[in-house]
């Protein structure tokens, strides 16, 4: 792993419990209605997505367990819907998503730490 997805892996937790953060307590109906809480959570939630798309070429290989194409697919989402964004996937993306990407975050950073 080279020092830039050493330094991406990071990037992505931080965005990810910034997520996780901002999320607590998330609903639908505030997702919906609320401009300043979708784009507090659309930017980091985007973030994943670009970093996702950054990452060395090994690194899917060596990091399965991280849905690769779903957070590429949702940066594109994000930044390339113009507006027409669906808040459903959103809120799974929040509440399914996050916390299973955190979970392998976690471990990657552990065994990095280990070594």
């Amino acid at each position: 792993m080279t020092l830039q997805d050493k330094e991406r892996f990071k990037m992505m937790y931080i965005f990810a419990k910034d997520v996780s953060s901002i999320a607590d307590g998330i609903t639908l109906e505030r997702l919906t209605s609320e401009k300043a809480y979708q784009y507090s959570l659309l930017y980091p939630l985007g973030q994943i997505g670009e970093l996702a798309i950054n990452m060395g070429s090994d690194i899917p290989v060596l990091y399965p367990n991280i849905e690769w194409a779903d957070w590429r697919g949702f940066r594109n989402r994000v930044f390339h819907n113009y507006g027409m964004i669906n808040f459903t996937i959103v809120l799974e993306m929040i509440t399914e998503a996050i916390p299973l990407l955190l979970i392998e975050l976690q471990k990657i950073y552990n065994n990095d730490n280990a070594t």
